[in-house]
């Protein structure tokens, strides 16, 4: 069930578009590779843009806390001293210097003379050098001139962008040296550089070039389930506990009606064929695994609200093509509509989102430790209500709508349909007016719509995103009745390469080369329709702020009857209603 992995790990979770592959398909597997060859390079495309931008982003937050630091007093030594501690802590520098001609002013950590010499890259009023090793890690050093004419240097910790590139790309440094590479290598160097190789995108203010190689023959051939395992819920008056105690069945786990059993003696169709003519036994399904899944500049109106955060004017383009800016004069959010992030869980101490999370629930260990291993989450939290006009980071489209994580996907943003149905049924029992699920597969199953329809009897507005295969086949939740699917588009209002389409799509967001929050206080760029989702769940909360008295159904009707069309006139299986307008909908609550 690989199928709603967000398109920045595409390569990672082998999502490749090839639909036929039974020998005597040959011929119809012929012209279809084609064709997912071409939509490959496209999606590798929009991959190495994604990674280029995010590190260009990392790179302006380097910059902004250089230029932070030069403006403290470093001539104190009780400072100095304090200023020490805070650089150890730091997630990305590990030291810092103020230097004045060839003189070192003030400097914390270990930079030395000779490290001058390093910074032989100087793009539009940046300095840096090569990367290199040292004590078996990367770094580099960047420095930026100060208006007094000294210069500020810091040394780079390389760590992160090794972590969010893995092995998705290669990273080429300004003089085509290969530093970071992805598995199974086929670039091939020579005096110019790169003599073969996949998509391509620049880092302009590096010079370096992040090059994607999708494997063209990857198939996604895991099981859509967990093998040997089923999912089963008893009929009225069976103790499901005793019954499974005097039954051959192990019990792997339980949370509300379900229970998850295991029997390695027989395989998974069996044991559901087996155990549904059992009269005790009201439902049982396999364990499905469910997963995740540049600019044009706009034209400010008189009376936009915009914020001041560090990376909103020259990327969050995204908020503005929804129009935002103006919603936010209306309102920003209210603190008592929680938005609860179906997902991988939230970074607790990420500086944009701290302050906005209200309590958080695992439904792997029943507990509520929902720490996000993979960022997935996080950036899926950050879009819908990252803390906003705090300087720091990005904007959410909510500003003061509290988050609920809720673990559902572990570190590989995996989960079954038992997780994401118990997710659902807390997040609703404990408050949530807003469930956004950015994950999905194209199981139907009952257990999870059991869920969503007690979720949706108890008023909460349901939104799931539609899938990043560009075919009509439909996801589910997505294509629950109950839930508000949504498709994405890119900068231009063209439907993302990446979307899936069909009937079932309501509405469309921005989902492609999105900004948002990471893991240990980063910030990155991902493409896919998890990232239009919360677009979705943020509005949803607005109106909510605004009129908590308003049902799930009016909610929905509202952001339907108020988006902008796009695409064919009227209603269409790409764009659903047409892309989200939040200025529209709230201005519908005052009429």
């Amino acid at each position: 069930m690989r199928r709603l992995a967000t398109v920045f790990s595409i390569v990672l979770l082998g999502i490749i578009g090839i639909w036929y592959t039974n020998s005597h398909q040959a011929d119809q597997y012929r012209g279809q590779s084609q064709m997912s060859m071409m939509q490959q390079q496209a999606l590798d495309q929009v991959m190495a843009e994604d990674l280029a931008i995010t590190t260009s982003m990392f790179i302006d937050q380097l910059r902004n806390q250089l230029l932070r630091w030069s403006e403290r007093d470093l001539s104190n030594e009780e400072f100095v001293e304090k200023f020490q501690e805070e650089l150890i802590k730091h997630h990305h520098f590990e030291a810092f210097a103020v230097v004045n001609g060839e003189k070192f002013e003030s400097i914390a950590g270990e930079l030395h003379q000779q490290d001058l010499e390093k910074l032989t890259n100087s793009i539009d009023g940046l300095d840096s050098s090569d990367p290199y090793t040292k004590n078996g890690n990367e770094y580099m050093l960047v420095g930026c001139n100060l208006e007094n004419g000294k210069k500020v240097i810091g040394e780079v910790d390389l760590s992160f962008v090794k972590k969010y590139v893995r092995d998705l790309a290669h990273v080429v440094d300004a003089n085509g040296n290969l530093f970071i590479g992805g598995k199974d290598t086929e670039l091939e160097f020579e005096g110019e550089g790169i003599h073969r190789y996949g998509a391509k995108q620049q880092v302009p203010e590096l010079g370096w070039n992040i090059v994607v190689q999708s494997d063209p023959n990857a198939v996604d051939a895991d099981p859509h389930y967990i093998e040997h395992e089923v999912i089963i819920s008893f009929a009225e008056g069976v103790n499901g506990r005793q019954w499974i105690e005097h039954s051959p069945l192990t019990l792997v786990k339980n949370g509300g009606p379900y229970y998850v059993v295991r029997d390695e003696t027989r395989p998974t169709d069996q044991m559901v064929y087996e155990l549904s003519l059992l009269e005790e036994v009201d439902t049982v399904e396999p364990n499905y695994i469910v997963t995740k899944q540049a600019q044009v500049p706009f034209v400010r109106r008189q009376g936009d609200l915009v914020p001041n955060d560090e990376f909103y004017e020259q990327y969050q383009w995204n908020l503005s093509q929804i129009f935002a800016e103006i919603g936010w004069n209306i309102t920003g959010g209210g603190e008592d509509v929680p938005i609860a992030i179906l997902d991988s869980g939230v970074d607790p101490n990420h500086e944009d989102l701290q302050d906005r999370i209200l309590m958080g629930y695992n439904a792997f260990k029943d507990d509520g430790e929902f720490y996000d291993e993979h960022g997935h989450g996080t950036h899926v939290a950050g879009i819908a209500a990252a803390a906003t006009n705090n300087v720091l980071g990005i904007a959410g489209v909510s500003w003061h709508n509290p988050l609920m994580p809720v673990k559902v996907l572990n570190e590989k943003a995996e989960g079954t349909a038992f997780e994401v149905a118990n997710g659902i049924r807390w997040a609703t029992d404990n408050g949530a007016k807003v469930i956004n699920m950015s994950l999905g597969d194209t199981y139907n199953s009952r257990i999870m719509h059991d869920a969503i329809r007690y979720a949706f009897r108890n008023d909460v507005v349901l939104i799931a995103a539609s899938g990043n295969d560009n075919v009509e086949t439909p996801m589910f939740p997505a294509a629950y009745d109950e839930v508000i699917a949504v498709s994405a588009v890119d900068s231009k209002r063209h439907k993302a390469i990446f979307s899936n389409y069909g009937r079932h799509i309501d509405v469309t967001a921005p989902g492609e080369h999105i900004p948002s929050t990471f893991l240990d206080n980063s910030y990155v760029m991902m493409s896919g329709t998890s990232m239009a989702a919360p677009h979705v769940a943020g509005l949803a909360g607005l109106i909510r702020s605004i009129n908590p008295e308003l049902s799930n159904v009016e909610v929905a009707e509202i952001i339907r009857s108020t988006a902008n069309d796009i695409g064919p006139a009227g209603f269409d299986p790409y764009y659903g209603f047409g892309e989200i307008n939040v200025v529209k909908a709230l201005q519908e609550l005052r009429n």
